[in-house]
């Protein structure tokens, strides 16, 4: 994967360069101004059509779903931060964007999602951690530590090569710059993008994950879902009538308790976790307000809906037992998606055509976290397409969404290739 020509070193510093710069300059889900802003103004000499904006909004089939999470504030401080910057000005307040490259001839219609987000990280200041020691270390608090900086790496330079051969390609091609997956949000909102259910290919892609340096045709996630949950009692005083009390923190107490104890499903993987837990009463009152987050994931969807539904009754039933309200509220949620066989073959033919070894390319892995491009996956499969996800496994340092997360910078160039050659290989089924 690191042996290269001289025009495709040049490619790969330039891949370098554009990572680098969304390294040192991260946003989270939904405030990716700026991050936008560059794609933008990078792809639209190439001669791409660009959604964004209204523009964006105008192609979802459902744009409530944005209008809900747009975040008004930050793109107040990102306009007067950016005040010089033409761009931010037009993104209207939305963030991400859709590049399209039209072939010359009619044909088959490609879709590849990359995330284009960051994490409420601080990145390290240790020597050892190359961003830091060669001068691209975030320095706002927020952090690239999933590699979503390497994503739109990738993105932008395989649709620089694609809109270089646009004469003698044929087919449509869309490049799908997705915020808020670190959120599992903006998978969902952008799953009805109105081109979604024509796509007869599609193609996530991720850097590591896999700790080897090997290309995973076909990776596999967990569905998610994840709750608030809140209990309403009575307050009273703890020592004097504490019999006039309603007692939430006993409810969710208990609600946590049973929900650590649902019982595994023999079909496959499961995963709970409670997060944040407070209650803000004093040590003499008893607790009338009590509210947490409680994560769930499952191997497959109906997994994670088996999950969902027994969390749901103990949810209520700790209520009941304690005479206090409960309310459940699905802040999101993220399916499981299958990779198309046919689709991975592909896949590992691209990845040999370029000269990978067959001993780094693996059909198929599981890992243990979730994924929002996997709605559309669904989405693409469920109407004929062919979906997989690709990830370009390497080294990270420090493992993801840590503060000492990095990655191999040639395996850029080696996502562009394979990605590039995929297509290069249907144009000659055409």
């Amino acid at each position: 994967m690191n042996s290269y020509l001289p025009k495709e070193k040049e490619e790969l510093t330039e891949l370098i360069k554009l990572r680098r710069m969304f390294h040192q300059n991260p946003e989270i889900g939904f405030t990716e101004f700026w991050t936008t802003a560059r794609i933008c103004e990078y792809l639209e000499p190439l001669s791409c059509q660009l959604l964004y904006g209204d523009k964006l909004k105008a192609a979802l089939l459902e744009p409530d779903l944005l209008t809900a999470r747009q975040n008004q504030l930050a793109y107040k401080v990102a306009t007067e931060k950016g005040i010089s910057d033409p761009w931010i000005e037009k993104l209207q307040g939305i963030t991400g964007l859709v590049a399209i490259i039209k072939g010359k001839k009619p044909g088959p219609k490609f879709g590849f999602r990359v995330d284009i987000d960051g994490l409420p990280i601080v990145e390290s200041t240790e020597n050892a951690h190359l961003p830091y020691r060669e001068g691209f270390a975030s320095s706002n608090g927020f952090m690239h530590a999933c590699g979503h900086d390497g994503h739109m790496a990738i993105g932008m330079g395989l649709a620089k090569r694609l809109a270089a051969a646009a004469d003698k390609l044929n087919g449509e091609y869309y490049f799908l710059f997705q915020p808020a997956e670190e959120m599992i949000m903006g998978g969902k909102i952008f799953s009805t993008l109105n081109f979604i259910e024509d796509l007869n290919y599609f193609i996530p892609v991720h850097i590591g994950l896999k700790s080897e340096r090997k290309i995973i045709c076909g990776l596999s996630f967990l569905a998610d879902k994840r709750y608030h949950v809140s209990f309403t009692g009575n307050s009273a005083h703890a020592a004097a009538f504490p019999e006039k009390g309603k007692n939430a923190l006993l409810a969710a107490c208990q609600a946590v308790t049973g929900l650590y104890g649902i019982s595994r499903h023999s079909e496959g993987y499961s995963r709970i976790n409670i997060g944040c837990f407070q209650s803000n009463n004093a040590v003499n009152i008893i607790s009338d307000k009590v509210e947490f987050d409680l994560d769930l994931r499952g191997q497959f969807n109906n997994i994670n809906e088996y999950l969902a539904t027994q969390a749901e009754n103990i949810i209520i039933g700790a209520a009941k037992m304690q005479d206090v309200q409960c309310s459940i509220n699905v802040v999101t949620e993220g399916e499981s998606a299958d990779n198309s066989p046919a689709l991975m073959l592909q896949i590992r033919k691209a990845c040999l055509d370029i000269g990978i070894p067959e001993k780094d390319i693996m059909d198929h892995y599981l890992i243990s976290a979730s994924e929002d491009a996997c709605i559309i996956m669904n989405k693409v499969a469920k109407n004929g397409g062919l979906a997989t996800y690709v990830c370009i496994g390497c080294p990270t340092y420090g493992g993801h969404h840590n503060e000492k997360f990095d990655f191999d910078e040639d395996v850029l160039l080696a996502g562009v290739k394979i990605l590039y050659q995929f297509v290069q290989n249907t144009q000659e089924k055409q």
